[in-house]
C-alpha cells in the first residue's frame, strides 16, 4: 500500500474513531428522524476484481462516490436506495464499478447518530480500452451485489447532517471477455471511505 493510501486509510479510521466521542457527548440529546431524506458523498475506495481462474491481485485505489434517497420508518430504522460508483484509468483501461442497492440503515440507540447499514441489489463491472478499439476491447458484466457499512450523522443545521461512512460492497458477476480473452466467474469488492451530506 502506497504512503498516500495509508494516509487516507488512517484518516478514515480516525474519523470513525471520533464517532465514538461524538456519540458519547450526544448520548443525552434527542435525535429526531422523520420524513424523506437525500444524501450524497465522495471519498476514496479500493477495488479488487477476481475470477475463477485469476491470480490474486492487489486492490486499485481511486475516487468513489454515492447518492442515496429514502424515507424514515421509525426512530431507529430508515429505508433507502443507494447508488455507489468507482472509476479509474488503470494502465490504459478505464475501469468502472457501480452498484444499485436497496439499503436498511439501523440506529441501535435512538438518542445517538451512529448507524449500521446493510443491503442488496445489482452490480456492474466494465473495462474500456482507451483510444480507437474494436468491440472486443470493451468488456462488461453485471450480477448480484451486497453491501454493509457503518457511519454517523453529525447535525450542522436544522435539515442538514455531515455523514462520514465506511462501506464494503461485494458483487458476484458473470463472465467477461476483455480484449477477446475469456474471464469466468468475475467478482468484485469495494472498500469505501467517504464523507457525505444528508438533507432531511
Amino acid at each position: 500500500m502506497r504512503k498516500a493510501d495509508r494516509m487516507v486509510v488512517s484518516t478514515g479510521l480516525l474519523s470513525l474513531s471520533l464517532a465514538g466521542i461524538v456519540i458519547a457527548q450526544d448520548s443525552t440529546e434527542a435525535v429526531v428522524r422523520r420524513g424523506v431524506w437525500f444524501g450524497v458523498g465522495v471519498g476514496y475506495g479500493w477495488l479488487t476484481r477476481t475470477c475463477d481462474i485469476c491470480a490474486n491481485s492487489p486492490g486499485e485505489a481511486g475516487m468513489t462516490g454515492y447518492v442515496k434517497v429514502g424515507a424514515t420508518a421509525d426512530a431507529q430504522l430508515q429505508v433507502g436506495v443507494e447508488l455507489a460508483g468507482w472509476r479509474k484509468n488503470v494502465q490504459g483501461t478505464t475501469v468502472t464499478s457501480a452498484s444499485g442497492l436497496i439499503v436498511l440503515y439501523i440506529y441501535p440507540v435512538k438518542t445517538t447518530p451512529f448507524f449500521f447499514k446493510g443491503g442488496l441489489g445489482g452490480s456492474l463491472y466494465r473495462e474500456d480500452v482507451s483510444g480507437t478499439k474494436p468491440p472486443s476491447d470493451t468488456a462488461q458484466t453485471t450480477g448480484f451485489a451486497l453491501t454493509a457499512g457503518m457511519g454517523y450523522e453529525r447535525q450542522i443545521g436544522a435539515h442538514l447532517d455531515v455523514t462520514p461512512v465506511a462501506n464494503f460492497l461485494f458483487g458476484s458477476l458473470g463472465n467477461i471477455r476483455p480484449g477477446g480473452s475469456f474471464t469466468p466467474g468475475v467478482q468484485q469488492t469495494l472498500v469505501q471511505l467517504a464523507l457525505g451530506i444528508k438533507l432531511h
